[in-house]
């Protein structure tokens, strides 16, 4: 029996690792730190250093000292020196449980598993023997350490909880805990442990860590990762942890001299440090560097001989930049560098399944499993693959395609799905000119959790498809649950773009392509994002080409996104119309032989990069023209703020912090936006008070006023409010966002005519908004005003084609009306939405019937019959007269003999 059935018996996780809830500490004073731990905690490691080794000559058998000083050794790199050090202290007091934990995550970090087994083998015995104090949390840490290095993952947990409950202001077990709970994956108990630390100790750098590494690993929120390393570095601008954070930032940004220069930052600490080798050598990869590759890899071999964790961290990076055939290979030499490493293990299961490599991929992941059965991931996905996916999918295949898919929906997938895919591969194959290795593969999930699981290991994910490169993943398009065909096409488009640059493609030259794929395929699949843009741009906000990758990575929420995704989209639109996509191709080219940057731009324009970017911004401001004249607050105030503090805004008042109304207006909406109306308020008050405002500051001041008193339902207020700003400007501050907020106050004080008007001036100032067409459409149903009714769901839908029931209505709507051309406008559109609908497929025949379109009808009618329509013998006795107009009398008779069935 190994060490581990010493301890304790293992169970699988049927029990979920947690934290316990944040709690006040008790009010009990926690002693001062030291000087030693103070240089520690603010990254003064040599002035920490040099105090313990002065208290060690005073007093050598201070232990405390002694791990103090191999701390801010190891900080340093001189890891033999901590070794050193811990080795004597622990010989001359093996009991000493802090000593051995400080040894044995050195040990640990350095790779001696030699060395550290027997440490974990006498962990064990205090424990079964009773020679653990359980009152102190030191002890109990020291013991959840030993375990967890044995990979003993529930009992460390375990023992971190006991700890914790042992002494809430020892925040080393609330570290510990969520450090362990995080590597499990299981990201919101993580944020209740750093939580909790912060609750005792709220500038703990190492805790906004531990919430930055949430962010980023739970959520991808690089924006609060970002906020978190900044708290971190304002304490200890030498944090290794938060400098490599912010470096993985930057790399998945594209922005490699950024990463670079937080390894250089990090090697002035510690030219060692393993952190900053993998983010040197997947920088060196990502510029396809061997040389620097190799020379960063034995930078962190010399330090850990056979470090799985090294490899599992770059070929995650890789993957995340689609270089998965490069992340396969990195992931393959760290499990044969360290077959034991179950992160690595699971890192390249996971990428040989994004690959299409099914076989050994699921090899791989239950060597994962059996060395780690308690990373969520790991689960998930053997779950899926084992449980889930044999007895629930299918996979059948068309000409250049494969499908995975629900056999209930393999008769929408076959009649619709492929030979639209089929089509678009054929159109793609035409316009890249090369045919991608095969076959293309897409997984079509019935149940959303297991789209998310097969795409990231969770069980949520906020986006509708995912390309790994010869590997789509999706829900299936009969969940009705979004447009499939917008957003396959999208997905597709990727494959040839990502296959021709060699996996080298820039984020946002890739995305902005694939969405010019699709608003090419069908006009209503075209983005309406323009006055977002036009905000970004008006402010000085929008990134120049170059470094327009990294609005993806640092969306602060699905609106910047979106923005992110629609100024990429306009940039490859503007670079197609001005240079031919044959430029564009080229450039996907360039890209594949390993060029980088605006250098590409450049070749592929012929013209230096500065003039591109002029270039694409005055063709923005042509198509922005609309906006120029319309005063937007919802661009110029909605920007990123905070809510103010009463002394913030008192600052404000006696002139002491910032003078401009406009900004305290600015974070009054930022307020009123996260729901702090009192914030708002004295945000108001503030800009009331300044002295000297000009009319915009007046403006910005009384739609504030506006704002809140719609928040508050006080449509007279806010009516008063917006329409003092309309007198006291009326050319300069009138516009799109003025004429919806009118509509709104109005129609909460049920004037219908007056809210009417203000929404068609709201459509005059912006025809591509959603929002005025779809209030304009709710109060036409309540006024009974069916016909008006239907023309704006259709204006808004044509903006927005995404919604199964609004598509439905208007579809069935336009045919009972008698109007077969709307249908034939609208019933694709909706198809696209929900594939195996009898009903809509019917009433796409009978308008094609009733436009002369005899052939096409008589198809549209027989895939209707195969979604098993609710009277089938109709639609026979029509394909009867269909396919006699044909003159295919052998067809006719058929369905009239089976009418009469």
């Amino acid at each position: 029996m190994g060490i581990k059935g010493a301890m304790f018996a293992l169970v699988l996780p049927t029990v979920v690792l947690a934290a316990l809830p944040v709690r006040a500490a008790s009010a009990v004073a926690t002693p001062a730190p030291s000087p030693a731990a103070r240089a520690l905690r603010t990254g003064h490691y040599e002035e920490a250093r040099r105090l313990c080794r002065a208290r060690l000559v005073r007093a050598p058998d201070d232990r405390t000292a002694t791990v103090l000083c191999a701390r801010a050794e190891a900080s340093l790199g001189l890891y033999a020196d901590a070794r050193r050090r811990l080795e004597a202290a622990a010989e001359a007091d093996p009991a000493d449980l802090p000593v051995r934990d400080a040894l044995m995550r050195l040990l640990d970090a350095t790779g001696d598993r030699a060395a550290l087994a027997p440490l974990l083998s006498a962990s064990y015995d205090d424990w079964s023997s009773g020679r653990v104090d359980r009152t102190r949390p030191a002890a109990l840490i020291a013991i959840a350490t030993a375990v967890r290095l044995d990979d003993n993952w529930k009992d460390a947990s375990d023992v971190l909880r006991e700890a914790v409950l042992a002494d809430r202001r020892e925040v080393a077990a609330n570290l510990d805990w969520g450090t362990v709970l995080l590597e499990k994956h299981n990201g919101a108990d993580a944020e209740t442990s750093f939580k909790a630390v912060l609750a005792v100790d709220p500038e703990n750098p190492d805790a906004h860590f531990g919430l930055g590494r949430v962010a980023l690993e739970d959520r991808y929120d690089a924006a609060t990762a970002r906020a978190e390393i900044a708290r971190v570095l304002a304490v200890n601008a030498a944090h290794a942890g938060a400098l490599a954070l912010r470096a993985e930032l930057a790399l998945d940004a594209e922005d490699f001299a950024g990463a670079r220069g937080d390894v250089a930052a990090i090697r002035r600490t510690n030219p060692r440090d393993p952190g900053a080798a993998r983010i040197e050598a997947t920088v060196a990869l990502l510029l396809d560097d061997g040389a620097g590759f190799a020379r960063a890899r034995q930078i962190d071999l010399d330090v850990h001989p056979h470090d799985g964790r090294f490899f599992a961290f770059v070929a995650e990076a890789l993957s995340r930049q689609r270089r998965y055939e490069d992340a396969r290979a990195i992931a393959a030499e760290g499990v044969a560098a360290d077959p034991e490493d179950a992160g690595c293990l699971s890192t390249l299961a996971t990428t040989l399944l994004r690959l299409g490599e099914e076989a050994p991929g699921l090899d791989a992941l239950r060597r994962a499993w059996k060395r780690d059965p308690y990373n969520l991931r790991t689960y998930n996905l053997l779950d899926l693959f084992e449980k889930v996916i044999p007895t629930r999918y299918v996979t059948i295949a068309s000409a250049h395609l494969r499908f995975r898919i629900e056999p209930a929906t393999r008769t929408a997938i076959e009649q619709i799905v492929v030979p639209f895919l089929e089509e678009r591969y054929r159109a793609y194959v035409a316009r890249y000119g090369f045919e991608p290795r095969g076959p293309v593969t897409f997984e079509l999930y019935g149940d959303p959790r297991h789209f998310a699981v097969r795409t990231v290991g969770l069980p949520a994910i906020g986006v509708s498809g995912v390309c790994f490169g010869r590997v789509i993943t999706s829900q299936a398009p009969t969940n009705h649950a979004f447009n499939w065909g917008m957003v396959l096409a999208h997905e597709l488009a990727h494959v040839f773009a990502i296959e021709l640059s060699h996996s080298r493609v820039p984020r946002w030259f890739t995305e902005g392509l694939s969405e010019v794929e699709t608003m090419r395929t069908r006009p209503e699949w075209t983005r309406h994002d323009d006055v977002a843009v036009y905000g970004a741009l008006r402010r000085g906000d929008l990134p120049p080409l170059a470094g327009l990758s990294n609005s993806f990575m640092d969306a602060r929420s699905g609106d910047e996104a979106t923005r992110a995704y629609a100024q990429a989209a306009l940039a490859v639109d503007f670079l197609e119309r001005h240079f031919g996509f044959a430029a564009i191709r080229s450039a996907l080219v360039a890209y594949g032989r390993g060029e980088r940057g605006v250098a590409v731009l450049e070749r592929m324009a012929g013209q230096p990069a500065a003039e591109i970017e002029a270039a694409f911004r005055a063709d923005l401001g042509k198509r922005f023209a609309l906006y120029n004249k319309q005063y937007l607050p919802v661009q110029s105030l909605g920007a990123t703020g905070q809510s103010l503090g009463g002394s913030a805004l008192a600052a404000e008042r006696s002139g002491t912090g910032a003078r401009s109304a406009h900004e305290v207006v600015r974070r009054g909406v930022a307020a009123l936006a996260s729901g702090d109306l009192e914030g708002a308020k004295r945000a108001l008050a503030a800009a009331r008070a300044a002295t000297h405002p000009s009319p915009d500051d007046q403006a910005d001041t009384l739609f504030l006023a506006g704002e809140i008193a719609l928040a508050r339902r006080d449509a007279e207020a806010a009516i008063a409010a917006f329409e003092g700003l309309l007198d006291a400007a009326p050319a300069s501050h009138d516009g799109y966002d003025v004429q919806v907020r009118l509509a709104l106050a109005e129609i909460h004080r049920k004037r219908q005519a007056a809210a009417e008007a203000h929404l068609r001036r709201a459509v005059d100032f912006d025809p591509t908004r959603v929002e005025p067409h779809a209030l304009l459409a709710e109060l036409y149903g309540t006024e009974q005003r069916a016909a008006d009714q239907l023309t704006e769901l259709e204006a808004a839908f044509r903006l927005d084609p995404q919604n199964d029931s609004v598509a439905k209505q208007i579809v069935f709507n336009e045919a009972r009306t008698g109007r077969p051309g709307r249908v034939l406008e609208f019933a694709p559109i909706a198809i696209f939405i929900d594939p195996a609908d009898a009903d809509l497929q019917a009433a796409l025949g009978r308008a094609l019937a009733a436009t002369g379109k005899t052939a096409a009808a008589a198809n549209a009618f027989e895939r209707a019959l195969v979604f098993h329509p609710a009277d089938p013998a109709s639609l026979h006795l029509t394909l009867a007269t269909l396919y006699g107009l044909l003159g295919d009398r052998a067809q006719a008779a058929a369905h009239r003999a089976a009418a009469g069935r």
